[in-house]
């Protein structure tokens, strides 16, 4: 890419070589794919993550951690957090989108399985996902390289989709509204809806912020006034775009990453 730091991101923890694993590696084709990028506030390059369009129909993102996340703490309705051994690989939106769930490296465990938030004409909030600083997502470098052992009879194939999956995909770059000013204490928040091509913006709907949990501090209020906030739209396939909307919220994370998720309305 003409973009990120100089160099090659060869290691297989990155978020390209995680989305194309099962394919490469055990030639379980997909649909779609899409690499998505941001520009923190301080200017650097970092991913997003990989967003695929399952030949199921289900959406799976693999989100570009900077470092291997091998322990996760849930909490529900602002409970006290429990933790346990999970190492955190791709969050999967099921077809019918009213669930959603995360996976560990390897697809061995899956674990919990929060609803979305419906939004009429088929769209929904997937979820929230707020950074206690964004080097929690790795820097994107200019080159990124994907090293797998295929069996000879079937490489062709497997590289054919994936060519396929990434033929005139749209690759976002999202920015941080940087007009306001923002506290000095502050996250970087991203949420993230999945709608039916050509469904409306969800401007102004839920933003999936970490409203009553336990790894804020302090609390979010319920509203919150004046959030500098930018609006982006991509194509994951021919039935299906992704919106994100980038944010900041005030406050502290006392853990690297939170997700959150929304009951149904």
């Amino acid at each position: 890419m003409p973009i990120g730091l100089a160099g090659c991101d060869a290691s297989p923890a990155n978020p390209l070589s995680r989305a194309l694993n099962q394919l490469l590696r055990e030639g379980k084709p997909f649909g779609r794919l899409c690499q998505c990028f941001f520009t923190d506030t301080r200017g650097t390059v970092r991913w997003l993550g990989v967003f695929v369009h399952s030949a199921g129909g289900r959406v799976v993102f693999f989100p570009g951690f900077a470092d291997a996340m091998d322990k996760i703490q849930v909490s529900k309705d602002g409970i006290e957090p429990r933790q346990q051994d999970f190492a955190f690989d791709h969050a999967t939106l099921e077809s019918d989108r009213r669930t959603w769930h995360v996976t560990s490296a390897g697809s061995k465990h899956h674990l919990g399985r929060p609803p979305t938030l419906a939004l009429g004409g088929g769209g929904v909030l997937w979820f929230g996902l707020t950074l206690a600083d964004a080097s929690a997502l790795r820097a994107a470098h200019q080159e990124t390289l994907v090293t797998a052992e295929v069996p000879a009879s079937d490489g062709r194939r497997r590289m054919e989709i994936f060519l396929a999956a990434r033929d005139g995909a749209q690759y976002p770059m999202l920015l941080f509204n940087t007009e306001c000013i923002t506290p000095a204490s502050s996250l970087c928040h991203f949420a993230v809806y999945v709608e039916p091509t050509g469904f409306a913006n969800c401007a102004g709907a839920d933003l999936g912020a970490p409203h009553g949990s336990p790894f804020v501090s302090p609390p979010l209020p319920d509203k919150i006034a004046n959030l500098p906030m930018r609006t982006h739209r991509v194509a994951l396939s021919d039935t299906l775009d992704i919106q994100i909307t980038t944010t900041i919220l005030p406050g502290q994370l006392n853990v690297p990453v939170s997700l959150t998720g929304r009951a149904l309305k």
